[in-house]
């Protein structure tokens, strides 16, 4: 079976269903604020864009593996046509499965007790009391950032702008709204992660991380039209 999903549908299927997951998670946090309802039979739960067991997260996760799924596409064409940057592709790949499971997982957030240790043993600065996992985070940025310069490279410079305007915007949602929130419960700004204010940056920060994600699949799905790789389903 062959798969002819226009590249125009692909875009209008991503952008619109982060739109409607952010709308609602947006609506479901003020009404929760407004009448002091946090359960309503379990469905605000299911659009809570911060809890791990809710529909945007699984949509970010099956997201994530889409992504790896993408770029296994284009490693498996471009190893068939013996091309140097073949591997890269691969490697973004398995980085993207990873990502897809520390999005369930939250694999990311165990990194504040090694923080915790750092700290307390002096090899490190007590910066933040919540998100110590960021200086972490910073850090597997840079080295992949580092990794990834030989690839940038020799990409074609539509496609490594594609790339660099998704990737900057789900670091923004991932790093940048993360430690505005920790910012934010430091400095006394909000009270609890349960305020309004704090649930609204959380909107922008899973937000910022989901559209991110689309415009990257966006990117990966016009490669692969572009190529003109045939994406076919056998049975066996």
């Amino acid at each position: 079976m062959k798969l002819n999903i226009k590249l125009k549908r692909f875009v209008i299927f991503q952008l619109v269903t982060v739109t409607l997951i952010v709308i609602l998670g947006l609506i479901t946090y003020i009404f929760r604020d407004a009448t002091g309802f946090g359960n309503l039979f379990g469905f605000l739960r299911l659009l809570d864009v911060g809890s791990e067991q809710s529909i945007p997260t699984y949509f970010s996760l099956i997201n994530l593996l889409l992504s790896s799924i993408l770029l296994y596409i284009i490693f498996k064409f471009e190893k068939s046509k013996n091309l140097k940057r073949a591997n890269y592709w691969l490697f973004l790949s398995i980085l993207f499965v990873f990502l897809s499971i520390d999005e369930s997982a939250s694999i990311h957030e165990n990194f504040d007790l090694v923080y915790d240790y750092l700290s307390y043993n002096g090899f490190a600065p007590r910066l933040l009391e919540t998100h110590q996992w960021l200086f972490f985070g910073l850090l597997f940025i840079f080295f992949i950032g580092i990794i990834l310069i030989p690839f940038f490279k020799i990409l074609p410079k539509r496609t490594l702008g594609y790339f660099l305007i998704s990737g900057i915007i789900f670091v923004v949602g991932a790093m940048g709204f993360e430690f505005l929130g920790a910012i934010m419960l430091k400095t006394g700004i909000v009270e609890s992660k349960d305020d309004l204010l704090f649930s609204i940056r959380r909107i922008f920060e899973e937000g910022f991380e989901m559209y991110g994600i689309a415009l990257f699949n966006i990117a990966l799905y016009r490669e692969i039209s572009n190529k003109k790789i045939a994406l076919t389903i056998a049975s066996s």
